[in-house]
């Protein structure tokens, strides 16, 4: 279904807004122009042009009644609500649509792909069928494999080395692995610690805050009811001096009528007493009078003061001012109570930081004490690096000057190192990685001396046996060399590559393993010689039972 547009945004509005002041100035402009061409046409010559202009009026009345008429009727209920299930219709339309063009899309690109595929698979029949392997080319291909067996057995002795490399490299890394784990632990432990002393101070704090909020509220209860006992108790003093006044007023009553009946009923008249009467009213006049005095006085200075002529103003004035010097007497106790409570939590911080301080500083005294043994331990270390590294340049000078030796040996015995060169891309310099193959050079020609010395010392012997003439010795009778076999003789064949592949690959250990030294490879040796069945390896790849060795014969055919 198609969702309701979206309301306009602040910007949008703007701009139609700009469109519709265009729009009026363009209309002011066009009306500007046709009022003046009305009045050209108004003229006397122009009644006929004017008659044209009113029928095409007309004309244009017409059609702008049957647009307000075609307009009413579109913009009905009832268009409308066809006009939005066309929309919705139309949108579900649209995403079917996009959803069948996007199907179509990948069913197109996926036949694109097969067909490309179908292609390569063409091409490589044919290439195959081009490059057809002749048997001469097969057995170019059988030398170069062997040869490339021979260069990566080579390849595979150098790594074999640059393994065990890595592995004593390894047991370094995973002794500092195992130590920066362990500071890492020490480290968790104290953070998990600091952790949790603060959410133990953060919850004893929420406690004192939810603490003081209550006695807050309390407080304000408390006032508030303090407040009413207050009103009440003047409400109270009002009506008891409204009813003292009331009860004096009838006692004064009471007295001046028992005054008048003890007067009326009395026959003489006292001079003094009158007069001491009189001079006590005329005293009591001048008391009031001076104290009405005070009074107005007092009620000129308020006047004054306040610059107010209404008494109810006054007083007014005089009860916001008082509930005022309220308010901010209160607000000063509140705000003496929080800084009396901000002292105390400073205190409590002041202690905090204190305490952090020791901590601080006794994990510095102890960080100290750990650099100065690591220190003490990198300085060992470095005394033993040191002392490897002459024992190293020993081996090393002592390594050099054998392959000297081998070196100044196989110029001497004129042996041929081209194989090498071939292997070794033009590099005759011996090292330790190619030693062992200058080395077998060196013994087969070794070998082939003393036999050939052997052979002429027999011949020589067998002269002499015929009383023939014999030259001089040429290898000494009592150090006569034993018969070398030959390879071939002992075994009939060489180990399968893949069968000890296939033993050294299936006893992987997922863990740390080390180079065995010459020891351990003699005790394995004699315990695997020990084992019935040993020399199961020592046969061709062509008669390996282990999976590999058919696919390797099915490529050479192929």
């Amino acid at each position: 279904m198609a969702s309701e547009p979206p309301p306009l945004t602040e910007e949008e509005k703007y701009e139609l807004a700009l469109q519709s002041e265009h729009e009026l100035a363009r209309y002011a402009r066009t009306y500007t122009i046709m009022e003046r061409n009305r009045a050209e046409f108004m003229q006397a010559g122009n009644k006929g042009k004017l008659a044209k202009h009113k029928m095409v009026l007309d004309i244009f009345k017409k059609e702008q009644k049957n647009i307000l008429t075609d307009l009413a009727v579109a913009s009905a209920g009832a268009r409308i609500k066809e006009d939005s299930k066309l929309s919705r219709k139309l949108a579900h339309l649209l995403v079917e649509h996009d959803e069948f063009d996007e199907e179509i899309k990948k069913e197109r690109n996926y036949t694109k792909e097969i067909e490309d595929q179908i292609q390569m698979v063409k091409r490589k029949t044919l290439d195959l069928a081009v490059n057809k392997i002749s048997d001469d080319m097969y057995q170019e291909r059988v030398l170069k494999g062997e040869q490339t067996i021979q260069t990566l057995e080579n390849k595979l002795e150098v790594q074999i080395k640059k393994f065990c490399a890595i592995c004593a490299q390894n047991v370094q890394l995973r002794s500092e692995i195992q130590h920066l784990l362990n500071e890492r632990s020490e480290f968790n432990k104290t953070w998990n610690k600091l952790i949790n002393n603060l959410c133990v101070g953060k919850k004893f704090m929420m406690d004192l805050i939810e603490q003081a909020t209550i006695a807050y509220d309390q407080r304000e209860e408390w006032v508030s009811k303090l407040q009413i006992l207050r009103t009440k108790a003047h409400n109270d003093l009002v009506s008891h001096i409204g009813e003292m006044r009331e009860l004096q007023r009838k006692r004064d009553n009471d007295v001046k009528l028992q005054e008048f009946f003890a007067v009326k009923g009395q026959k003489r008249f006292m001079k003094d007493l009158e007069d001491i009467q009189l001079k006590k009213r005329q005293k009591n006049k001048a008391l009031i009078e001076r104290d009405l005095e005070g009074y107005l006085n007092l009620l000129i200075a308020i006047r004054e003061f306040t610059q107010q002529e209404h008494i109810p103003e006054i007083a007014k004035e005089f009860l916001n001012q008082e509930e005022e010097n309220f308010a901010k007497f209160k607000y000063i106790n509140n705000m003496n109570q929080q800084m009396e409570q901000l002292s105390d939590e400073l205190s409590k911080y002041h202690c905090e930081i204190d305490k952090q301080k020791a901590l601080h500083l006794a994990w510095a005294t102890k960080q100290e004490e750990n650099l100065k043994r690591y220190q003490g331990m990198l300085d060992e270390k470095k005394k033993l690096k040191e002392r490897k590294e002459a024992e190293l340049k020993a081996v090393n000078q002592k390594l050099n000057n054998i392959l000297n030796g081998i070196g100044i040996l196989f110029k001497l015995f004129r042996c041929d190192n081209d194989p090498l060169i071939r292997m070794l891309g033009h590099n005759e310099t011996i090292h330790y990685y190619n030693a062992p193959l200058y080395l077998q050079i060196l013994e087969k020609s070794i070998h082939e001396a003393l036999v050939t010395a052997h052979h002429k010392a027999v011949n020589a012997a067998s002269k002499l046996k015929k009383g023939g003439k014999v030259d001089v010795s040429i290898v000494r009778q009592d150090i006569k060399p034993e018969i070398i076999e030959p390879v071939d003789r002992i075994c009939s064949t060489s180990p399968c590559p893949l069968c000890v592949e296939h033993d050294l690959v299936s006893d992987v250990i997922d863990e740390l393993q080390t180079a065995y030294t010459k020891e351990e490879i003699q005790e394995r040796l004699k315990a695997r010689l020990e084992v019935e069945g040993s020399n199961v390896g020592l046969h061709n790849v062509s008669a390996c039972h282990l999976p590999k060795s058919r696919q390797i014969i099915q490529k050479r055919y192929q």
